[in-house]
């Protein structure tokens, strides 16, 4: 251990910032300060790959983009790396009642009087039995039950936020921050150290011995709170008497059908439950009380209410909505969990992580750390998650359902005199008066009051200077403005296709077991060569493949097998891969797994393996028949999930090394190219991607002026091929017919390990 240096007094100028923690809070903050303080500022983030995040969250709010412009991001960059969707709003159901359902919209309905809101006028035309629903005075509310979205440079047609990765948005944020100079240390933290004069923290010790000092720590180490909560003592406010959800249980699925550009929030007996579309999965979760179901029960529930595939195993997160007491204390600021959380509902957690980071800026010490400074930050930090707090706890408390205990609890629990004087106020008088600076504005107030069933007994008479005539004709032009701007909205799948669509997935994740194939081989086992060398073979630009001659000592077994289930083999529908496949045994796949995990994982750089799967594999298309996908080189990793990669296997189970082996290529594009010229080899007809691309059919095995190729593996009876299945790469193909079509051809064995990139 390094020695620790004496703390700079308070008032000592802040040269030196070190943030704890990475994930979404950390490197948030990392991207505000580097872009904005970053001249004047050493900046250094401390995160771990063994240390997960929680990670649920992908669903926004608009003040995003205030964040956004902050950073000077450009939109459909962000949305194509995030694999983004668009959000009109949330459609709560279940909420008011069993079967009742309401939108609260993101933005505004109709047009408001300096005396009195929209829905004022709307009462009256009511009360008169004029106008139409409430919804339909609202341009993002139709739009987004019609699944319509548009926007534009001004970003003038609707108001609206975004659906992404939470994990692909860190990872973007991250290379953000460090093309701006931040710093990034891997590693654990096993010690904070502070000054037992001022009570500042010093520094923070990392486990293998690292001291990084600093004049202001921000604590992003999530629920745990290191800094702020372990080391400077500073106590925890629980608010479960008011939120009774303490744990949520997610899981992401893949997509059955087009996304919609709004928010699910599915209400159960105990609880609720979020469905969020991004473009290549679909985020589902279920926020419960402990207390009145089991963990093992909500798992069970959100399994049942999912649609398509499940792609990973459901995780838990437990949490206890509250705030700390302090978000500041002496030379530490709390961002994100460590400071407080509420519940997913509404989806404030990363907007209160956003504004906990522009805040620091705003009140950033000039001339070192003043008690002044801190008092303000603490008090605009209580009081917007005090006014969120309020709006989240209208939805449970303001119900109709009697069906459960846990709704019972709600709708009898006593709530803050803050939220209960709006509930009173809007009941008795239709009136909603918002101080400044909150986040709700009174047009989600209104929407979620009236939408949870609370209609008003009076609302501003000066809606009675209005003739019926005025009024209908008034109402009347809102609604068709409304109409005529929606009807001119493209699809949301289509708005995105044109603007920002992701890289499409092209593999397939993670296959299940073919019990065909299983029941016809009884008790085989691979002999792995305890004799063979693994040899490392260096790619141009650095990356290694680790090859294997001799790899088995019965191959001649798994041909048999081969040869045993080949009416088996098929054309996997989707699949890229140009021949027929067959997933082996699973015995067998858990003996190639075995192997690779003590002889190739660590070589790989393989931390938190997830699954793998192993086929067989012949190549059979005529060249002239290829897809424009098929006619380049590909990755191996690009229809998993993301935040995980993929190691990959080639067993050569041929004799004739003419049938090809391996070839590794890099891309000679800019990334913004390769984006599009991957979806072009998806969306585009043969002839089409030929003549933009001059690629006519044929399989890669060379440069061309689109890749670069850095490296070759020949073919060799028994040979095995270990690489990262994220570089570039193709089967050196030179096509003969008789060759390829002769017995079992090309015979392969092709594996893929799935791992995490972090602990999760």
């Amino acid at each position: 251990m390094h020695p620790v240096q004496p703390s700079k007094l308070p008032g000592t100028p802040v040269k030196r910032v070190v943030i704890a923690g990475g994930g979404t809070a950390g490197w948030i903050t990392a991207a505000v300060l580097s872009k904005c303080l970053g001249q004047h500022l050493d900046i250094q983030l401390i995160e771990s790959e063994e240390i997960g995040t929680v990670g649920v969250g992908e669903a926004t709010i608009p003040l995003l983009m205030t964040l956004h412009d902050v950073l000077e991001i450009e939109e459909p960059e962000f949305v194509r790396a995030t694999q983004a969707t668009f959000k009109l709003g949330i459609s709560f159901e279940n909420w008011r009642d069993v079967k009742e359902n309401y939108f609260h919209s993101f933005g505004k309905t109709g047009t408001s009087h300096w005396s009195a809101g929209f829905q004022h006028f709307w009462l009256e035309a009511k009360e008169r039995g004029l106008g139409h629903d409430y919804g339909d005075y609202c341009l993002e509310l139709r739009a987004g039950l019609d699944n319509r979205f548009a926007t534009n440079e001004e970003r003038s047609v609707c108001n609206y936020a975004y659906h992404f990765d939470a994990t692909l948005y860190a990872r973007y944020l991250r290379k953000y921050s460090e093309a701006l100079g931040v710093q990034r240390i891997e590693g654990k933290i096993a010690k904070v150290h502070t000054d037992p004069t001022t009570g500042f923290i010093t520094g923070l010790a990392m486990e293998k011995g690292q001291l990084i000092e600093g004049d202001l720590f921000v604590d992003c180490t999530g629920i745990r709170s290191l800094l702020l909560s372990d080391t400077l003592g500073v106590e925890y406010e629980d608010w479960s008497h008011w939120l009774p959800c303490d744990t949520a249980v997610a899981v992401q699925t893949a997509s059955v059908g087009e996304p919609v550009p709004y928010t699910r929030s599915i209400a159960h007996p105990w609880g609720w439950q979020w469905r969020i579309p991004l473009q290549h999965r679909v985020g589902n979760g279920i926020v419960f009380s402990s207390k009145h179901i089991s963990p093992e029960e909500a798992k069970a529930a959100l399994l049942a209410n999912v649609q398509g595939e499940v792609l990973r195993e459901p995780r838990f997160i437990k949490f206890t909505p509250g705030q700390r007491k302090e978000v500041w204390r002496a030379n530490c600021v709390a961002i994100g969990l460590s400071s407080g959380f509420l519940e997913p509902l509404e989806s404030t957690s990363i907007h209160l992580i956003q504004k906990g980071a522009l805040r620091l800026v705003e009140l950033f010490p000039a001339n070192g750390i003043c008690q002044s400074d801190i008092d303000e930050y603490n008090l605009q930090a209580r009081n917007i998650i005090e006014d969120i707090r309020d709006f989240i706890i209208l939805h449970y408390k303001v119900t109709n359902r009697t069906d459960s205990p846990f709704w019972d609890y709600c709708r009898e629990m006593e709530i803050p005199k803050s939220l209960q004087h709006r509930i009173e106020q809007f009941r008795q008088t239709g009136r909603l008066v918002n101080r400044p600076g909150e986040l709700f504005g009174e047009n989600s107030w209104v929407q979620v009051m009236m939408g949870q069933g609370i209609t008003p007994k009076a609302h501003h008479p000066i809606t009675r200077n209005m003739s019926n005539e005025a009024l209908a004709d008034f109402l009347s032009e809102v609604r068709k403005d409304v109409a005529r701007k929606m009807v001119k909205m493209p699809k949301h799948q289509a708005f995105i296709n044109t603007y920002c669509k992701a890289e499409p997935p092209m593999e397939v994740s993670m296959p299940k077991p073919n019990v065909a194939a299983a029941a016809n081989v009884t008790g085989m086992s691979l002999r792995f060569n305890a004799k063979a060398k693994i040899k490392t073979m260096t790619l141009d630009g650095g990356a290694k493949v680790f090859v294997i001659d001799n790899f088995l000592e019965n191959p001649e077994e798994l041909v048999a097998l081969a040869e045993a289930v080949s009416p088996q083999f098929h054309f996997q529908a989707g699949h890229p891969y140009p021949g027929p496949q067959l997933l082996l045994p699973e015995d067998l796949t858990a003996q190639i797994d075995g192997f690779f995990q003590e002889h190739c994982r660590e070589r790989l750089g393989v931390k938190h393996p997830v699954g793998m799967y192993a086929r067989f594999s012949r190549v059979v298309t005529d060249p002239s028949q290829l897809e424009p996908r098929q006619r380049v080189c590909h990755r191996d990793d690009t229809g998993i999930e993301h935040g995980h990669s993929m190691a990959a296997l080639v067993h050569y189970l041929f004799q004739d090394e003419a049938l090809g082996g391996t070839v590794f290529f890099k891309s000679l594009m800019s990334p913004t190219q390769l984006h599009q010229f991957r979806l072009d080899t998806s969306a585009l007809d043969g002839a089409t991607f030929a003549a933009k691309y001059g690629i006519e059919a044929g399989y890669m095995t060379d440069t061309n002026r689109y890749f670069e190729r850095i490296g070759y593996v020949p073919a060799k009876w028994n040979r095995a091929v270990f690489y990262d299945g994220g570089i570039l790469h193709s089967g050196n193909i030179q096509w003969d017919p008789e060759r390829y079509y002769s017995g079992n051809g090309r015979l392969t064995v092709n594996a893929f390990f799935k791992h995490r990139n972090v602990m999760a």
